[in-house]
């Protein structure tokens, strides 16, 4: 499937807590395409998560002269409409949760699948085959020889089991993007770049496109990934701007 996601001048602004505006974030433009992975990258609060969470239309308090996911202009949509987009085209992958605690594995995965496939339904009126899609996680499952963890409870696992699962909840419907927020900060350096090698090889053979907030920067290089990397402008603004070389960052939480 082919796959066009183009953004230009996207901005948010924080607010103070007097209702005044704060800080403002700015991504100038982005052009992604089927089975490109950009990370995000800078320094610690510059607002990489805030950026992503625009992207992926989890806030909607963001301005935008174009926002452009295939034939959809996202920016035009209603807070509804933008809802059924995100359920149905989109994936979301948290920095800590995205599994339902009281839902075992399979249970998560195969909540997430219908979900998605009533959404894709109210959008574009076709239906997708939910059997074929749990088939094909279950089958990813077993490449990352965790099928036999399928019945059993997000708490039962490790933490890099976890985060394994959480991806291929995120990508269990074929999303045309996602967006992943900090996968292996809670991890080792080497279930962490497992998890990243596999973030990558997936979104690229999925033809999806991929966008990674991360501070781990030698996994950027290693996997020679461009990044949309942070620039400060002044006191009171910075901006997010294309990059084939990795800026220094702070491993801290993020804005």
């Amino acid at each position: 499937m082919a796959v066009s996601f183009k953004v230009k001048e996207l901005s948010y602004t924080y607010k103070q807590k007097d209702g005044s505006c704060g800080y403002k974030i700015e991504l100038p433009e982005l052009s992604l395409n089927s089975g490109d992975v950009y990370a995000i990258t800078g320094v610690s609060g510059c607002g990489k998560s805030t950026l992503l969470e625009c992207l992926g239309l989890l806030r909607q308090d963001f301005v935008s002269k174009s926002l452009l996911l295939d034939s959809y202009e996202l920016s035009k949509l209603s807070v509804k409409e933008q809802c059924i987009v995100r359920s149905s085209l989109m994936g979301y992958m948290p920095q800590t949760g995205g599994l339902i605690p009281y839902l075992t594995i399979k249970e998560n995965l195969k909540l997430q699948i219908e979900v998605s496939a009533d959404s894709f339904y109210k959008l574009e009126g076709k239906k997708l085959d939910t059997k074929v899609l749990y088939q094909e996680v279950h089958e990813k499952m077993s490449q990352f020889s965790m099928d036999s963890l399928l019945d059993r409870y997000p708490h039962e696992l490790s933490i890099g089991q976890r985060q394994r699962a959480v991806f291929l909840k995120t990508i269990s419907h074929k999303p045309k993007i996602v967006f992943i927020d900090e996968p292996t900060s809670s991890l080792d350096p080497e279930h962490g770049k497992i998890l990243f090698e596999s973030i990558v090889s997936l979104s690229r053979q999925l033809d999806m496109c991929a966008l990674v907030v991360t501070h781990d920067l030698l996994l950027v290089k290693d996997f020679n990934l461009k990044s949309l990397s942070y620039a400060k402008i002044d006191a009171n603004e910075g901006q997010f701007v294309i990059c084939d070389d990795s800026v220094s960052s702070e491993d801290n939480h993020d804005l």
